[in-house]
């Protein structure tokens, strides 16, 4: 008899498929603990099977055993996967809840947690708090754990009978894995994390003239599933993408290739490190739209810098924008009062460290700077005239401070040469590194901060679904999300004083802004080349593709989730942009919190909810752990999601 058929006949037990045993995963899997901690036994028999082909906890992302030359990208005390400090207000912990930095005091005593740990170091830590879990929840009566190290590859309906209406009670799943096997489950949680996808026209054309011409291609892909070791030495590579995948594949390829950094401990950031190549490197040649790496992080202290403080992007000024306007349009109702706050933010941070800059009074300044601000009639370019024109009346000196330029800083700016590109690339990086290195001093720093704490605000209300389809596509998805990206989610400051050296040392070159990747199938290479730089193209066999695999549904290459939209048990969600025309979102169409699969026809899945970063629709920054201590609304979203899903399964199985 198969598993199917002997799970059929079992309706006493209620069986728990966790599809994807990463942090969303474990995630899951805590806050089943937390509530059955709060479940007067007995309760009926549960059964959950975890079902991940890679290491359950980490995940392929978090490896422990990865190159420890490869970091975090936040600091070591932001990331958790259960709740903790005031988190636990709104959600309530279990035995094991504690965030990364407290499991590393309790492992080392280490108390640095304003340090970019290894992504190794977080690995162990998902691996342990999975296993220990796992152990609790086996030794509850009535519950079973089983780990699976298989990748289910279909999941189809099984059972179920209708009863009034559309209704389908008592539905089961059946889940097919790569090994041959089945399991049928009565709820299921799809915690998946980065998956492949298809390529898109342009890049899988490179891919295909690669295998003609026998060149290098390397799709997006995690860092660690690039070949690195595979680049001869000496080797030119051409890399698009200066993003987080830029500098992991950029550390990899030098010191993890036996090149040094030496500290000069009396040059200025951004000249604080000398490279001394091994001899083993290739040389990379990096491109991409802005033609700029990511910015720096600063070395302010918090995720969001301490002292930011939002007092024009409220819940007030929210709600007051949702009375007047119903729905809220992001370009019109919540960018000026985010622009306000940076501006804000901007000149009083440069009028605390650079008086001078104010021959009168920057009390002065500051104080009409406020009611301009405050001026509910004054537009955004009113704003900009009559802000100009207070700065050259109270600090000549002092220009207008543009957020958007920062995210395209060559904009129109043309080079005569190679040389004369990469010089400017060095001062670029130069100034990054000392205005990181400045901390809550960096007027440009600081404003960058209250633009993500504004992201974190603002990903709560798409979240909760205030913010109009329209505006998420044009804007935000349309230019937004980059601008943030680039300038807010940067590496820390040790990446670009890194990248600056290598730079010195001719070991990484620039292909500058808008490049233009090819072939030239005369010379079998590679060719790439921007239109604002007047040089010669570079030529190189090899290409690599530094971003991770596209995070649409539609364009997945996953069995189950290419599956599940060609069987119609899901379908992508749809959303509407500015001229009502409906288009594909990123992620599955689901529910409001729990997220349940809402299927092709338009009916929720009963049992089947959505974690992984296929939420994407109707959350921003699926990619983001959640925060330690953060507010269940926002920075710990994804703790709250596991939450309610856990809570949704056992009160079917309290209902039963």
């Amino acid at each position: 008899m198969s598993e199917v058929q002997g799970q059929a006949a079992a309706t006493t037990e209620l069986v728990i498929a966790v599809v994807g045993a990463g942090p969303r995963g474990t995630s899951f899997l805590e806050r089943l603990l937390a509530h059955l901690d709060h479940i007067p036994d007995p309760v009926p028999e549960l059964r959950i099977v975890v079902l991940d082909p890679a290491a359950h906890g980490p995940g392929r992302v978090w490896d422990p055993d990865q190159s420890p030359l490869y970091l975090m990208n936040t600091p070591a005390s932001y990331p958790t996967v259960a709740p903790a400090g005031e988190t636990q207000q709104g959600l309530a912990p279990s035995e094991v809840s504690q965030s990364f930095a407290q499991w590393r005091r309790e492992r080392s005593g280490e108390t640095g947690d304003a340090d970019y740990p290894t992504r190794a170091d977080y690995g162990q830590y998902l691996a342990d708090l999975h296993e220990r879990t796992m152990g609790l929840l086996s030794a509850r009566d009535g519950v079973t754990v089983e780990s699976r190290r298989s990748q289910v590859i279909g999941l189809r309906q099984v059972g179920g009978s209708q009863h009034g209406g559309d209704d389908v009670v008592d539905q089961r799943y059946c889940l097919s894995c790569d090994d041959g096997t089945e399991l049928t489950a009565d709820a299921v949680v799809l915690a998946l994390g980065h998956v492949p996808a298809r390529l898109s026209d342009s890049a899988q054309h490179l891919a295909d003239v690669a295998v003609d011409l026998g060149l290098h291609y390397s799709p997006p892909a995690i860092p660690t599933d690039v070949d690195v070791d595979a680049i001869p030495a000496g080797e030119a590579v051409l890399v698009r993408g200066m993003g987080l995948n830029f500098f992991d594949l950029m550390i990899q390829a030098t010191a993890g290739r036996g090149g040094r950094f030496r500290h000069l401990p009396d040059n200025p950031p951004g000249r604080r490190l000398e490279y001394h190549p091994s001899g083993e490197e290739p040389h990379l040649i990096a491109g991409s739209r802005r033609g700029a790496p990511y910015r720096a992080k600063t070395t302010a202290a918090g995720f969001v810098p301490a002292g930011i403080r939002l007092v024009h992007f409220t819940e007030q000024a929210v709600e007051e924008a949702e009375r007047r306007h119903d729905v809220l349009d992001f370009a019109a109702h919540l960018l000026p009062l985010i622009h306000r706050d940076v501006l804000r933010t901007y000149y009083r941070t440069l009028a605390a460290v650079s008086p001078e800059l104010f021959p009168a009074r920057p009390e002065a300044f500051l104080d009409e700077f406020d009611r301009l601000l405050e001026d509910p009639g004054v537009g955004e370019q009113v704003l900009a005239v009559q802000g100009q024109h207070l700065l050259h009346e109270h600090a000549p000196d002092v220009l207008w401070f543009d957020i958007r330029s920062l995210g395209r800083p060559f904009d129109d700016v043309v080079f005569d040469s190679a040389d004369h590109h990469r010089d400017h690339m060095l001062a670029y990086l130069e100034d990054d590194a000392a205005s990181s290195a400045a901390g809550a001093a960096s007027p440009v720093k600081m404003a960058i901060g209250a633009l993500h704490a504004a992201r974190m605000e603002l990903k709560a209300l798409i979240s909760d679904g205030r913010v109009s389809t329209a505006s998420q596509v044009g804007d935000i998805e349309g230019w937004f999300e980059s601008l943030v990206e680039g300038l807010a989610s940067g590496p820390p400051l040790q990446r670009i004083e890194e990248l600056a050296a290598l730079t010195r040392a001719g070991v990484i070159d620039f292909l500058g802004p808008d490049p233009v990747y090819d072939v030239d199938r005369e010379s079998r290479t590679f060719t790439a080349e921007s239109p604002w730089v007047a040089a010669e193209s570079f030529r190189a066999r090899w290409l690599i593709e530094a971003m991770m695999p596209a995070n649409r549904v539609q364009l997945s290459r996953s069995p189950l989730v290419a599956g599940l939209l060609k069987d119609g048990l899901a379908r992508a969600k749809e959303l509407v942009d500015v001229s009502g025309t409906a288009r594909a979102g990123k992620g599955f169409d689901v529910t409001e919190t729990p997220h349940r699969l809402i299927d092709a026809a338009g009916h929720p899945l009963d049992g089947v909810y959505v974690l992984g970063l296929q939420l994407s629709s109707v959350q921003w920054g699926t990619a983001i752990a959640a925060e330690s201590g953060g507010d269940p609304r926002s920075g710990a979203r994804t703790l709250a999601d596991a939450d309610a899903a856990a809570g949704s399964i056992l009160q079917t199985v309290l209902g039963r």
